[in-house]
């Protein structure tokens, strides 16, 4: 068993924080009536992969130790403002745009908001974030250390301007920041670059990345393998395994320069492909408690934010890691929107309950699990 506790003070002071380089957007949301016509509500909330990524690190590590970039523009809701701001104000850094807030239509193919499959367009222009964002001044994420663990949602254009920017940044440093920098990032690839034409674009930008996570469908689709139904485990690992072969092949057999593969499967869990560990992980809501699950909107960006914050304490302990991120996601599912934090003379809590606690709870289904898989 894992002593799984909030890190101490002494520990954190000698780490750097997790941060995205997703952008923060303003969702609104659209659904179809019966005869196929769009029809948007009048609703705006908090979106954007990256903002759920770092509330959910948010769980397990202090504001201090995380960082969300928000280029406000002069449409920003104050009570956006204020929602972000009880995650702590040391985490957000809100930096002012000329127009409009980044907004973004999410489009369901059924009758009702989060129903059916979900399209996604922009509304206004993007402002997308890089490296140098976090470090050069006046960025408040760069003292007293750089950050350590970066999570990426993009396509493969926009991965190689981040890739080709952090090994710039890691030689000769920017402004006389950076240089040596031990950045580690993490690839949430998006759906739109998922298929077999970018299958050679994301085998070239895979080795510079500590960790790639598409979901099992994805992954599928980037290996031009037909999906079923009702996937299995024993489908799933054969697709790791195919792509792990890939890369293999396009670095020479050489497997410390290949990235954990951690693919997310729905109901069946996640896998995680390492060089230390290879395993499942179940989802923390089972088959028998399916009725707490809401919305799974936000459920892959969570659980690789919660996926940074483990590897962070555990200093890169794949597995523990892995517990981390179904733990986080199950918090993000069980409402449409991010979850809940309040503040008890007992600690935090998020939805009312004790992330720690879940953590332990989950570790215990993991090792229920490996003694009969």
């Amino acid at each position: 068993m894992v002593d799984f506790n909030p890190p101490t003070r002494e520990f954190l002071d000698s780490k750097g924080r997790v941060v995205t380089l997703g952008m923060f957007i303003i969702d609104h949301h659209a659904a179809k009536d019966e005869n196929g016509n769009e029809h948007m509500t009048e609703e705006e909330s908090i979106g954007g992969g990256g903002v759920f990524a770092m509330i959910s690190a948010r769980m397990f590590l202090p504001s201090t130790h995380c960082g969300l970039l928000v280029d406000r523009g002069d449409d920003f809701p104050d009570s956006f403002t204020e929602t972000l701001t009880n995650f702590g104000e040391d985490m957000v850094w809100y930096r002012p745009r000329e127009g409009k807030t980044t907004r973004a239509l999410n489009i369901y193919s059924g009758n009702k908001i989060g129903e059916g499959h979900q399209s996604f367009k922009y509304l206004s222009p993007q402002l997308n974030l890089l490296p140098h964002d976090f470090i050069l001044p006046p960025s408040p994420f760069s003292k007293p250390n750089l950050p350590e663990w970066i999570h990426v949602v993009c396509n493969t254009e926009r991965a190689r301007l981040i890739v080709n920017e952090m090994q710039e940044i890691k030689s000769n440093g920017v402004q006389n920041i950076g240089k040596g920098w031990n950045g580690n990032l993490v690839w949430e690839p998006m759906p739109s670059c998922c298929k077999p034409s970018e299958l050679q674009n994301i085998l070239d930008l895979a080795p510079s990345f500590s960790v790639i996570s598409p979901n099992l469908l994805e992954l599928q689709s980037i290996l031009n393998i037909s999906p079923n139904e009702n996937p299995s485990k024993e489908e799933a690992e054969i697709a790791v395994q195919s792509f792990h072969q890939l890369l293999l092949d396009q670095n020479d057999k050489n497997d410390s320069s290949i990235p954990t593969i951690v693919v997310r499967c729905g109901e069946l869990g996640s896998y995680t492909f390492s060089l230390d560990w290879k395993g499942w992980i179940p989802p923390y809501h089972g088959l028998e408690d399916q009725d707490k699950v809401k919305d799974v909107t936000g459920g892959g960006n969570s659980f690789l934010g919660g996926l940074c914050a483990g590897l962070l304490i555990t200093q890169g302990d794949m597995k523990l890691a892995s517990i981390y991120a179904a733990t986080a996601a199950s918090f993000t599912i069980e409402q449409r929107g991010l979850p809940n934090l309040t503040y008890t003379e007992k600690g935090e809590r998020w939805n009312n309950e004790d992330p720690w606690t879940r953590l332990r709870e989950l570790e215990a289904k993991v090792n229920k699990m490996e003694l009969f898989y």
